[in-house]
């Protein structure tokens, strides 16, 4: 069984991922320092979980196609 994330960290990750999938990747590290850019996270814990979530979203989105 998986981790469980809460409904905050989804609901941003996935409005990330809809406005800005061009420029987001399979790289952890590159998609933190690109959302520090865009938005304003107070926190390194916040940030690291949202550009996690990120991440899995479009690994997800390249094995479906």
């Amino acid at each position: 069984m998986g981790r469980v994330r809460q409904k905050y960290i989804k609901n941003t990750a996935i409005e990330l991922f809809e406005k800005y999938s061009d420029e987001l990747g399979t790289d952890f590290k590159e998609n933190r320092d690109f959302i520090k850019k865009v938005l304003k996270v107070q926190g390194k814990f916040l940030m690291n979980r949202i550009s996690g979530y990120v991440t899995h979203l479009v690994k997800i989105k390249k094995v479906k196609g």
